[in-house]
């Protein structure tokens, strides 16, 4: 329920007052004089504030002035209460920002009417203001999808509002200000990580604007626009400086602000936090959309575009703060800046010159410039285009990402884009993931793109662990394991980034009987890869052929970690209703579902040694049971003559009890050096006498 403040010094009426709003569900708070009355505002914001105006101390005239020069509380509904109509007090009040005047002595009913009727006022104008301050749901998904796709950002001003604003043409200093890498921040924090992340960011963010003498007019996603209209008051020499003041404020507030970002979000591989800040002086349009306060207006025209699109141009050219050559003239000399440089903006012809803005010759800049707290319209501004901007960076992912699942090899349409990454076409899908071939766009290197395929009411954790494999194979560099590049997720999508591999994997390989030489020499490989995971504290619990992955040299690598098991955090990465590993080339333990351990990964590599040797795998069965059967009680099947001198190693790998199989992949690496070791011996007794 709304919460109104009597400051009233005469004690019947303030009593009275506060018993009359309570009996209809209001939460009252009183002063008894108007200074205490303003510490009261200031403690906990009213909704609205009834103030007599014959009061000592401090009359109701100075407490609605001292009221309407805080930002937090200028907006705040003000109804005076008088025993007298003067129209020279009204006009007083009105000038000063009252909203109405309820006399002296006034009914239960008068009362409420005015209470309800102010309350349901400001509600109303409240509503509208956020509208004006956030940018549509629409604008924020184009915004997104443009960033995701590397496709032309839509305009600051969408055209329906230039069609239908009527303002007057006057010249001001534009403000724009955004985050970089927001979409790779968006990847990898939940929608509400990003709203709190937003929020917390745009509230430090208008300070410094505000304490300039500036106005927030729009936030538009993780993007801010503020303006400083040029009057006789505030001159363009002024205003061109409080700008670049902001701009140099925003900057500060963005260094200080990557604490927050490191100590909220811990180990979830963000980029380093930092804003870009354009800013251009011009004619604009000037349009009243509301009343008291420093969002009473906004700005249209190719001003504002220009702004925006110098802020685009900061990442490129690695500066901070971006001014052009009409805000440096306008400042004078007080702007310290660097380097300087022509640039042809999208959607212009002609050229304009911008500045490196490095600092002010004649004022410190410093990130606390705190203007005592923002409007309750602000706050709630600035929580919609939180929430909005979260929502809407997600759903322009997960569209992008649908877009991918659905796309056909026509050829006919452009590259799809997902972070640094443009989709060339799909490789394979499973039951859980996609996996698309993608170039690189910072070099353009092909690399595998695997997507997970999550949906609604699937396990709450599984997006988390399908980066954790990543993060799991990237802490391991090994010749024989799957190098990662990168990776990032959605709420229900995620990515992993890795090598690519264009001659497929060992299933290829394995078309028949290998030579006793090649299978001992991929074992040897294999073997290797997992001796470096295991020595890592991983099991693998997948290994199968087609997860040895064949480069162009010959040399295979292990990939997808999946199902992997993590001695060192005791995490297992699997999903609920998901058996470990291939049926064809699970461990006796695995079949019977007990506790796996590194040697469950070498029964599997013992299956996959005698598929190579022999062309076909050692156990076949009618029924997925009687196979499992055979993996828990069938005794290791036996080599043929030409390959026997394997046989000990096919036995050591695929021992029934783990304890009886090798202790180790380096014990498996040894007895391939031994074979190898009988066969040039034997090679050298046969081969003829020099």
């Amino acid at each position: 329920m709304a919460r109104i403040l009597v400051i009233e010094d005469e004690a019947g009426i303030r009593m009275t007052l506060s018993m009359m709003l309570k009996a209809e569900g209001f939460e009252t708070a009183v002063a008894d004089n108007g200074r205490a009355g303003i510490d009261a505002a200031r403690a906990a914001t009213p909704d609205l504030i009834l103030c007599d105006i014959n009061m000592p101390e401090m009359n109701g005239f100075e407490v609605l002035e001292q009221l309407r020069k805080d930002p937090a509380l200028a907006a705040t509904p003000f109804v005076f209460l008088t025993a007298r109509v003067d129209r020279g007090d009204m006009r007083r009040g009105m000038n000063l920002g009252a909203d109405d005047y309820l006399t002296k002595p006034f009914t239960r009913d008068e009362l409420l009417e005015t209470v309800t009727a102010r309350l349901k006022k400001d509600e109303i104008s409240r509503e509208a203001l956020t509208n004006q301050l956030i940018a549509s749901n629409t604008a924020l998904q184009q915004r997104f999808r443009s960033n995701l796709s590397g496709e032309e950002r839509p305009s600051v001003i969408e055209d329906d509002e230039l069609a239908s604003v009527e303002g007057t043409a006057s010249e001001a200093t534009v403000l724009f200000a955004d985050i970089r890498n927001f979409t790779t921040i968006s990847e990898r924090l939940s929608a509400p990580e990003i709203a709190e992340l937003l929020n917390a960011y745009l509230e430090r963010a208008c300070q410094p604007i505000i304490a300039c003498g500036g106005s927030v007019v729009k936030f538009i996603g993780d993007g801010i626009m503020a303006v400083f209209p040029h009057t006789e008051m505030r001159p363009r020499e002024k205003q061109a400086l409080q700008a670049v003041h902001a701009g140099l404020g925003l900057s500060f507030v963005a260094d200080h602000f990557r604490a927050w970002v490191s100590e909220r979000h811990p180990n979830r591989d963000l980029p380093e936090f930092a804003i870009g800040v354009g800013i251009h002086t011009g004619e604009v349009t000037l349009c009243r959309v509301g009343g008291q306060g420093q969002q009473d207006f906004t700005a249209i025209g190719d001003t504002v575009n220009i702004a925006a699109r110098l802020e685009e141009q900061t990442k490129e050219l690695g500066w901070p703060v971006v001014a052009s050559e009409a805000t440096i003239a306008a400042a004078g000399s007080s702007i310290a800046h660097g380097a300087s440089c022509s640039l042809i903006l999208r959607g212009r012809s002609h050229a304009i010159t911008v500045y490196e803005v490095t600092g002010l010759t004649t004022l410190t800049i410093t990130a606390d410039r705190s203007t005592g707290g923002l409007s309750a319209s602000m706050l709630e501004a600035l929580t919609a285009n939180a929430n909005g901007a979260a929502n809407a960076a997600k759903g322009a992912l997960r569209d992008m990402l649908k877009a991918v699942s659905d796309k056909t090899d026509t050829g006919e349409s452009k590259p799809t884009r997902i972070g640094n990454y443009h989709i060339i076409e799909k490789l394979g899908e499973g039951a859980t993931s996609t996996v698309y071939l993608a170039e690189r766009e910072s070099d353009q290197e092909q690399i595998a793109l695997k997507i997970l395929n999550s949906r609604p009411g699937d396990d709450p954790d599984v997006i988390q662990r399908f980066v954790q494999e990543a993060a799991m194979i990237s802490r391991i560099g090994h010749t024989n394991i799957v190098r990662i590049f990168d990776h990032g997720f959605a709420e229900d999508c995620a990515y992993i980034a890795m090598e690519y591999f264009p001659r497929g994997s060992l299933t290829q390989v394995v078309g028949g009987a290998l030579p006793k030489r090649q299978a001992l020499s991929l074992l040897a490989q294999a073997a290797s890869a997992l001796g470096e995971i295991h020595r890592n504290g991983i099991v693998h619990r997948d290994v199968k052929p087609s997860n040895f992955m064949v480069r162009e040299d010959g040399v295979i690598a292990l990939a997808d970690f999946g199902v992997a098991k993590d001695l060192t955090t005791d995490v297992t990465r699997t999903q609920a209703g998901l058996s470990f590993g291939s049926p064809y080339y699970m461990s006796p333990e695995q079949a019977m579902g007990t506790e796996t351990d590194a040697r469950s990964d070498l029964y599997s590599l013992g299956v996959i040694f005698y598929e190579m040797l022999t062309g076909r795998r050692p156990y076949e069965a009618d029924s997925l049971h009687e196979l499992m059967q055979k993996h828990v009680e069938a005794p290791p099947p036996k080599l043929p003559p030409e390959v026997a001198d394997c046989q000990e190693i096919v036995d050591g790998l695929m021992a029934k009890a783990p304890a009886s199989r090798y202790s180790s992949a380096d014990a498996v690496l040894d007895a391939i050096d031994t074979v190898w070791t009988r066969a040039a011996l034997a090679a050298a007794r046969q081969s003829p006498q020099a």
